[in-house]
């Protein structure tokens, strides 16, 4: 079943009237593309490199946001060269994608190179996955915040995928 667009939209502009404040303290770019149901933020990381993530929200919140990756330096989309690089499989090098039960991306039934058969989409907001309590991850803020923390930290970022 489809989430009406009018929905979608009211729901991303509620959420990122929430994420002000986190957009602000991290010094993303924000910019709402609501006629695509598309949000495009750019954010740094420890070392200043700078990243640039879009999140499509057609039938959200029925199914979680697609997130990819931008290369800031190309425009191309969805390359290794666009991805962080990580020490565990947050960003994953199938797709790659950021490997979370708020991607939609991560979800083998959705693209074929994601890496998860064994997660349930509509499960998304209550999932467990890796033994750790999603369901805290469920607003646009929270999302790019979790994507931030990875940026941030030197003991996760490790630098660029490709």
């Amino acid at each position: 079943m489809a989430v009406d667009p009018l929905l979608s939209r009211a729901t991303m502009e509620e959420e990122l009237a929430l994420m002000r404040d986190l957009a602000a303290q991290h010094r993303w770019g924000v910019v709402p593309c609501f006629t695509d149901l598309r949000l495009i933020v750019t954010m740094y990381s420890y070392t200043n490199e700078p990243y640039i993530v879009e999140a499509t929200c057609d039938d959200y919140k029925e199914k979680p946001p697609l997130f990819e990756f931008i290369d800031p330096f190309t425009g191309e989309r969805g390359t290794v060269k666009a991805y962080p690089a990580s020490h565990d499989s947050f960003f994953h090098p199938s797709g790659p994608c950021i490997c979370a039960p708020f991607n939609r991306k991560a979800y083998k039934e959705v693209v074929a190179t994601g890496p998860h058969q064994d997660w349930n989409l509509g499960d998304w907001m209550s999932s467990k996955a890796n033994n750790f309590d999603w369901s805290n991850i469920t607003i646009l803020g929270d999302m790019f915040g979790v994507i931030q923390t990875r940026l941030s930290r030197p003991d996760l970022y490790k630098g660029r995928m490709g």
